[in-house]
């Protein structure tokens, strides 16, 4: 990568539009966080014991992480695949992981009833051994520290930049030992999420009975690998070409080529391997006109138009026809964990659950929260590559 293609600043005031409307958003948000924290849950949320979780955990926890997930798949590519030309796609991939593993560890302890039982989870005595979230809460907080130590780079490379030689010589000190341990944390960074997101299928292995036999199966463990893969690889053409749209940022049509390849392959094969198992099972026959099966094709039909659509070169070479291919592929897989986590959860008859307001706002509030943690990154330090023609400085 030559010197004028290296991220750069965005730059611009931090408080321009649209960081009042997130700001306010999110005011909201945590206006209830504080109230649920000093209320309780029941204050604010309309779980019950038949549905012990709400739309934090499938939404703000399964769905947020699957999309940030754009970083292990980028790392797989770049790192793994030795494939150099993906590096300009990283630092804007890992900041946005960084930033969903974040806002969905954060949800996890509003949604905890003894949110802080939490604090002793670094505490290996007092592990519960038998908690089947035991081990995806041990690889998240290893994940969110290990994506935030890949965020570190671009602000070393932003304080060696800057006109204080006191700064200066701290971003160039730190850079060096920083690149040094580099390998060892991208290697953390591929294996952490390959364990948790399996896991986050598997965990549902366990709900035989409360959830539906066209999502209940062996492969759950395999098919959230798969799904949250897509995702990622959706979420990097979509980020991208935000950023090109609102900041020049550079978006290469070759790159997002192959990537684009490489997820109607996964997508494909994630179709693949669902009616293979459901085939394989004697699952087809439930399959019908009811509310479970129709949510079941439209689930289907996300993997399946993206998948097609990707391996179309009609479809590749054009930006925006590749970014609603990645739209959906990104829908698709917020879908299935959904349906999976709660669409077709029916713990007992009698149980019945929708989203109250409390919820919805801090859901609501957490997105708004991260689109404005991610502006004020990338206008502070150098997270995105900015196309030579574009004018300095960004945005006002």
């Amino acid at each position: 990568m030559s010197a004028h293609e290296l991220p750069r600043p965005i730059g611009g005031r931090l408080l321009a539009s649209p960081m009042p409307l997130l700001t306010a958003v999110f005011g909201l948000s945590a206006a209830v966080i504080v109230y649920r924290l000093f209320a309780g849950i029941g204050a604010v949320s309309n779980m019950t014991d038949g549905f012990t979780w709400g739309i934090w955990e499938p939404v703000n926890v399964v769905v947020f992480t699957g999309i940030g997930t754009g970083a292990l798949a980028v790392a797989l590519l770049t790192y793994l695949f030795n494939r150099g030309e993906y590096h300009g796609l990283v630092r804007p991939t890992v900041l946005l992981g960084a930033i969903c593993y974040s806002l969905g560890g954060a949800s996890i302890m509003v949604a905890l009833g003894r949110y802080w039982n939490a604090l002793l989870l670094p505490v290996i005595p007092y592990w519960n051994l038998g908690s089947a979230l035991l081990e995806v809460a041990v690889c998240v907080l290893a994940y969110i520290m290990v994506l935030w130590v890949e965020v570190l780079p671009a602000v070393l490379d932003g304080a060696a930049a800057s006109a204080s030689p006191v700064w200066s010589s701290i971003g160039r000190r730190w850079g060096r030992r920083l690149a040094w341990a580099m390998p060892y944390v991208i290697a953390l960074a591929i294996v952490l999420p390959l364990m948790h997101q399996s896991s986050l299928g598997g965990l549902m292995l366990l709900a035989e009975s409360k959830v539906h036999p066209l999502w209940h199966t062996a492969l759950l463990p395999l098919l959230f690998l798969v799904s949250c893969l897509s995702m990622g690889y959706g979420a990097v053409v979509v980020l991208v070409t935000v950023l090109q749209l609102e900041w020049s940022a550079r978006a290469d049509l070759a790159l997002f080529d192959r990537i684009s390849r490489v997820n109607a392959v996964v997508l494909l094969g994630y179709v693949v391997l669902r009616l293979g198992d459901l085939a394989g099972s004697g699952k087809l026959r439930l399959l019908g006109l009811d509310g479970f099966s129709l949510l079941f094709y439209l689930e289907l039909a996300l993997f399946v138009a993206p998948g097609v659509l990707l391996l179309r070169p009609a479809t590749r070479a054009s930006l925006g026809r590749t970014f609603g291919a990645a739209l959906l592929a990104v829908a698709g897989g917020a879908l299935y964990r959904v349906d999976t986590y709660l669409s077709v959860y029916r713990p007992a008859p009698g149980w019945s659950y929708f989203p109250s307001l409390g919820e919805l706002a801090v859901t609501i509030g957490m997105a708004a929260l991260g689109v404005a943690i991610f502006i004020v990154v990338c206008r502070l330090f150098p997270v995105v590559t900015v196309r030579d023609e574009a004018r300095p400085g960004g945005p006002p």
